[in-house]
């Protein structure tokens, strides 16, 4: 009865695989069968890598190593060495098995008979060639991939949503972007992604892979900075992380707002009740001893009455839920923690709100910028007219859009240059050191002047906020009488940037630190000449911050009040 020769043919692609390469390999093989006088076995893998393919992920070259190991395999033909495995691993694996079961190995260009010393060091020298063959490939295409990165190439992922790519970077997606451009809206008008969800499914817009946006995708896209202009490469071999350059969807005002919503949004997640009960200053409130954004608590008895109303820390909460203190510690009020917070003691709602509405309100009414007399002036003076405001950003994004470019194409030299530096064609090191710093530097200096315009854009939008609120709420107005809670706290947000919240250990104070988002605070009228004050004047600009100072003493007084109050009306209601 005949020998079987055991004919395994692979290719490494499947534009291969379409080709004559398998045919080729099989008729090699069974010409050697033919030469051998044995009968041909076809095992057709047909396309697996040679690196990256372990044997689990290669079945006929797996269930041809089993009938090796049963001994049904005496005769192995393959076209040349690294049609087995480039793979270190399972290339060692192969030879064993092979060297433990009598096998002999054919090739195009021989024989090996594994149980030979001669053929065993011959087959692992061409082992090692073909590895290192594999890693040397491998390595010039990720610094290939890498050279196309930096001059400014899509790395090969799908676009982001919006995007698509245009001779291999990426360009702007016309009916993607308008929809880009109404979620970041949407979210800074304040609308809820289930919200923003539903418009888009009700006109039937669909994700990259054609199934409908869900929060999570949404939120995963608020989160791109491509949205902005650019985008971080990292090359995960060498670490190295390179920004790229892309055109630009939204304003970065828009984008940065959102995010810091999104970000207090997300600090909130776990709040409880945080969509039925209001409250007027705890987004903007930041416990000072940790830098936890503080929470807000609101107790209801069976009566309806509100028995409990405090703004507090809940870094001690988050501790215990995280397993930083143990269970068995019993919490005592001044302990902290190795990673705890003096904030021990609370505020009283009504009475903080109050206290921190007064302050507003009597630093707006004393600011020079926003007296009536001076207001139009002023402002005229220090920020653009809206349509002013909408020219001088849309120079600053043309602007942006022409330093992108430079970067791209300065980029693209530096590539070049260091192409041409690894094919030694560069034959002076020293001309090549200079050129390749000369262009480093150009880039940076580009990147910088990229970056201030970026700022200046920013601020452009801040004013643009400032003045929509002010065509608002420019109108004198007493915050505590005639604005709704829900106006309230709109127009804080126009005023305010943040509370922080730090204790007085000693007195038991609560110390507020109110910032502000412009330089109110005390600003004031300077005179070019203070007898004749027709010959004009200047704004001098205030502090963005104050102190309020909510005096634990204050607070006990307020609250007898309220109770006392409390009682009365009690009395009353009952006609006593």
């Amino acid at each position: 009865m005949k020998e079987t020769l055991h004919i395994y043919t692979r290719v490494s692609t499947r534009v291969q695989e379409s080709g004559t390469s398998l045919s080729t390999q099989e008729q090699l093989g069974k010409d050697k069968a033919k030469q051998l006088g044995m009968k041909a076995q076809i095992w057709n893998e047909g396309s697996a890598s040679s690196n990256h393919e372990d044997l689990v992920n290669r079945p006929k070259l797996l269930e041809l190593m089993n009938e090796v190991e049963k001994g049904n395999v005496s005769h192995l033909f393959v076209f040349n060495n690294d049609r087995l495995s480039r793979n270190d691993v399972t290339q060692q694996t192969i030879k064993l098995a092979l060297q433990k079961n009598d096998v002999v190995l054919y090739t195009k260009d021989g024989q090996f008979d594994l149980t030979n010393p001669q053929d065993k060091l011959f087959k692992t020298v061409l082992d090692g060639i073909a590895s290192y063959d594999n890693a040397l490939r491998a390595e010039r295409s990720r610094l290939g991939k890498l050279a196309k990165v930096k001059e400014g190439y899509w790395y090969g992922a799908p676009p982001p949503y919006g995007y698509k790519t245009e001779n291999k970077k990426l360009a702007i997606d016309k009916e993607e972007s308008k929809w880009v451009k109404k979620i970041f809206n949407w979210v800074y008008d304040g609308k809820s992604l289930i919200w923003i969800k539903s418009q888009l499914d009700k006109n039937g817009v669909v994700a990259r892979r054609g199934k409908f946006f869900s929060t999570g995708s949404l939120n995963v896209l608020l989160k791109n900075t491509h949205f902005i202009g650019y985008y971080y490469w990292s090359d995960k071999k060498s670490g190295e992380v390179i920004r790229c350059e892309c055109p630009p969807i939204i304003d970065e005002t828009v984008r940065e707002e959102v995010t810091k919503r999104r970000e207090i949004s997300n600090a909130r997640q776990n709040q409880k009740n945080r969509t039925e009960k209001f409250y007027l200053l705890r987004d903007f409130m930041v416990c000072g001893e940790c830098g936890t954004n503080m929470r807000g608590r609101i107790d209801i008895n069976a009566k309806g009455e509100k028995t409990q109303q405090t703004y507090y820390c809940p870094k001690k909460e988050k501790d215990w839920r995280d397993g930083v203190i143990e269970r068995g510690n019993k919490w005592k009020r001044g302990k902290v923690g190795e990673r705890g917070c003096g904030m021990n003691r609370s505020l009283n709602i009504p009475i903080t709100d109050k206290m921190v509405s007064n302050l507003v309100m009597d630093v707006i009414s004393h600011s020079t910028m926003l007296k009536e007399e001076f207001k139009d002036e002023v402002l005229k003076a220090k920020f653009a007219s809206d349509e002013e405001n909408q020219t001088l950003r849309k120079k600053e994004e043309k602007n942006q859009n022409r330093l992108s470019r430079k970067i791209e194409e300065t980029r693209t030299t530096l590539a070049d240059v260091e192409t041409k530096r690894l094919l030694d064609e560069f034959d002076d090191y020293i001309v090549f050191s200079k050129v390749q710093k000369n262009l480093k530097k150009e880039i940076e200096k580009t990147q910088r002047e990229l970056e201030q315009s970026r700022m200046r854009a920013r601020e452009l939008g801040n004013q643009k906020k400032w003045l929509d609120w002010l065509s608002t709420y420019g109108e004198e107005v007493k915050l505590q009488t005639v604005l709704s809670p829900t106006k309230k706290k709109e127009y804080l947000e126009g005023v305010l940037e943040k509370i922080e919240v730090c204790l007085d250990k000693q007195t038991l104070n609560h110390d507020l630190r109110v910032f502000f988002r412009m330089g109110l605070v005390d600003d004031k009228i300077e005179y070019k000449n203070p007898k004749k004050k027709s010959a004009g004047y200047a704004v001098i600009e205030g502090k963005k911050d104050k102190l309020l100072v909510i005096a634990r003493a204050d607070v006990l007084q307020l609250q007898q009040e309220a109770r006392r109050q409390g009682r009365q009306k009690q009395v009353k209601k009952k006609g006593l």
